[in-house]
């Protein structure tokens, strides 16, 4: 068995647990040794717990892994940290995802220029016009418009970048045969097919309340910038915008209503130091600033 499916083998008996599966990878880079140890050895060249251990090995062991994988391979994308196909965007950010599923196009990964466009589930009426005024112009200069298809802006942002025959790229925190929302799943089929939809997660895992602030740091980390179109003070939007600091992004805020709870995010990250935006030209010159480095990078 090839390294990429036995790490993709890994992802799956492991339920994408990231910090055991860089433990392994640190000490086994080319995991020549996950298939054919015993409990005992798989103990000792991974420095395991002996329960830890042994559940691994009998889920290692248990063939109907191996089939709902290659079932799953058939079905959707795979790209792994072995890939060259891996995004480069993603290999430079802290905790890069190791496996990534993924339906639709994957060439949009390193199109560049691409931005996160993050805001709250609960919009303002205001929202759909300010969505259009940023990224209308963006999409029509080539941006590729990346977001995690919830409810609110998330949706907004795709629905604008198909609207304008752009790209856009759906970062889910489900596996992609659980769509969640359930009211978003025309927007996934129309995604899947002419865009792109990408997971951590194996296509069967359900969504959990933690994949969505640990989704946050991929929509920021294939983004040369992360903005922030609408966010209360206290939302999974502020996840993000940690996310892209810690990666090294610029975050952009579009000011609002002073008197609008769901604007006062905005603001907040403004008073912190997030560029206040007014226009998409902004946007464009931000990415003429940061080319070289960034075409360095892909």
């Amino acid at each position: 068995m090839e390294k990429r499916k036995r790490l993709l083998l890994l992802h799956r008996v492991l339920r994408g647990r990231r910090k055991v599966m860089q433990r392994i990878l640190t000490l086994d880079p080319q995991l020549d040794n996950l298939l054919h140890s015993s409990f005992h050895e798989l103990m000792s060249y991974y420095q395991l717990p002996e329960s830890f251990a042994l559940t691994l090995f009998r889920e290692l062991q248990d063939e109907t892994h191996l089939t709902s994988l290659e079932k799953d391979m058939q079905t959707f994308s795979t790209i792994t940290c072995f890939d060259e196909a891996y995004p480069a965007a993603l290999r430079h950010i802290p905790d890069p995802p190791l496996v990534l599923y993924a339906a639709g196009k994957i060439e949009l990964l390193d199109r560049l220029p691409a931005i996160s466009v993050v805001g709250t589930r609960q919009p303002t009426k205001a929202a759909a016009a300010k969505v259009a005024y940023f990224l209308e112009p963006l999409v029509a200069a080539g941006w590729t418009i990346v977001s995690g298809m919830a409810k609110g802006i998330d949706s907004m942002a795709h629905h604008a970048a198909i609207r304008s025959n752009g790209r856009t790229i759906a970062v889910l925190g489900g596996g992609l045969r659980h769509i969640y929302p359930r009211s978003n799943q025309a927007l996934f089929d129309k995604l899947a097919v002419t865009q792109l939809v990408l997971s951590e997660y194996y296509p069967d895992q359900n969504p959990q309340q933690h994949h969505f602030p640990e989704r946050n740091r991929i929509i920021s980390g294939l983004g040369i910038c992360t903005l922030v179109v609408e966010a209360k003070k206290h939302s999974g939007t502020m996840h993000t915008v940690m996310h892209a600091l810690e990666q090294g992004r610029d975050v952009f805020a579009i000011p609002g209503d002073p008197l609008e709870d769901r604007t006062a995010g905005c603001h907040q990250m403004i008073s912190e130091g997030a560029g206040i935006i007014f226009e998409p030209g902004q946007l464009i010159d931000e990415w003429e600033r940061i080319k070289s480095k960034w075409l360095h990078i892909i």
